[in-house]
């Protein structure tokens, strides 16, 4: 049985306002194709659909338009589940409607999200809130909500461990989840609803499954060195934090017995046995549409270092000067002569000439609401440890109120 892995598409995102849909619309096209191709026989998509709990009508539109296409396959089952961005209640609405289709949806957490895909049995657990593991209760410390959180998230997968290995009968189990684990490398762009580190986990709770399909960070990497716990990462990049990313999707042969694997040479491949049962872990890089460059250049050369600067590129330009330039924008953007867009630009200055308003400093769109509050503190004088802790649980709730 054949496996692709993906996960954290975010439909309908933008980079610093400008709109995503033309890359998004290319890696359907080509998921499409390589699902044809590479004769998958299931797709896993691991949380993360759309960016926000109400998407844009042409991104929902995308994400339909991907399904029928999907369906037209006549060849591919499917399972997505919902992650901290997606609204469960907009994932789960046409989900009936969907399994007839070999489509299961499953937007927020039950007992039962278990999926006979004949070769191998998945438990797709979806984005796990706070509210679908415990009962809040007055008075509790921070850290009881951290540890209970934590326990009740490694309960849910031992259930789902127990409850797939009695339907599989010996097949392969596969666990899918949207969340932290702790040991994998994060990036700019992922916005962590949890409070503080409260849905990170270690990655032994995924002990028992023969594979492990991941969301949430958006850099493709195995866990902790384990090469069946695996984040697929996001199929174009969300961030300039991600600009050097190779983007791919994770295929997976399961099988029963050890063929000799064919090495294809796009590919790089691991073999993992477990049980006896064998299963090939590739990764399938995704074709670049858009390239986003991070470039530091000199105020002197600036002109002929942007000459690097593939044509048609997003950039994040940051420019070394010994004193401000209060045009600094305008002198980058004119350097570039339109052969490429600069959608940001940061000056590198000597601490000694570091002033408030130099572009080095983040911006509204670089900050999230908790980093905003907490400038608020620090400018106040105020001693914020237990008031940034009541903030970020307000934040949470008010993230999950969104996301019903």
């Amino acid at each position: 049985m054949r496996i692709l892995h993906t996960a954290d598409w975010h439909l309908g995102a933008h980079l610093i306002e400008r709109d995503r849909l033309a890359e998004h619309a290319a890696f359907v096209d080509w998921l499409i194709e390589t699902l044809r191709a590479e004769k998958i026989d299931a797709l896993l998509l691991s949380g993360d659909v759309f960016d926000a709990a109400n998407p844009p009508q042409d991104a929902v539109a995308l994400y339909f338009d991907f399904l029928k296409r999907l369906a037209d396959l006549k060849t591919v089952k499917a399972i997505i589940t919902g992650g901290n961005h997606d609204s469960a209640s907009h994932l789960n609405a046409p989900r009936d409607l969907l399994r007839r289709f070999d489509v299961h949806v499953f937007g927020h957490a039950s007992a039962d999200t278990h999926v006979d895909l004949g070769g191998c049995v998945v438990a797709a657990v979806p984005f796990l809130r706070e509210r679908d593991l415990r009962q809040a209760t007055a008075g509790e410390t921070i850290a009881t909500v951290h540890e209970q959180v934590r326990a009740a998230i490694r309960d849910h997968y031992a259930a789902q461990l127990t409850a797939a290995r009695t339907l599989a009968q010996g097949r392969p189990v596969i666990a899918m989840g949207h969340l932290t684990v702790l040991g994998a490398t994060t990036s700019d762009s992922e916005r962590d609803i949890h409070i503080g580190n409260l849905g990170s986990v270690g990655a032994d709770i995924f002990d028992g499954f023969d594979y492990t399909a991941l969301g949430h960070l958006h850099r493709p990497q195995r866990v902790a060195g384990h090469e069946t716990i695996r984040y697929s990462g996001s199929p174009i990049p969300l961030s300039f934090s991600e600009a050097a990313d190779a983007k791919s999707v994770v295929i997976l042969d399961l099988q029963n017995h050890s063929p000799a694997p064919i090495l294809l040479p796009t590919k790089a491949l691991d073999r993992q046995v477990n049980g006896g049962r064998s299963i090939d872990i590739q990764t399938l890089p995704i074709p670049i549409t858009r390239q986003l460059i991070r470039v530091k250049v000199a105020r002197a050369t600036l002109a002929a270092d942007l000459e690097n600067v593939p044509a048609g590129a997003w950039a994040e330009v940051t420019v070394k000067l010994d004193a401000p330039e209060p045009d600094l924008d305008r002198q980058v953007r004119e350097a570039a002569a339109g052969r490429f867009e600069v959608l940001k630009v940061l000056a590198d200055l000597p601490i000694s000439e570091t002033a408030p308003w130099q572009s080095k400093a983040p911006t509204l769109h670089d900050l999230q609401p908790r980093d905003v509050f907490r400038e608020l503190l620090t400018e106040k004088q105020i001693e914020g440890d237990e008031l940034s802790a009541v903030f970020d649980e307000l934040l949470a709730l008010r993230e999950d109120s969104l996301a019903v």
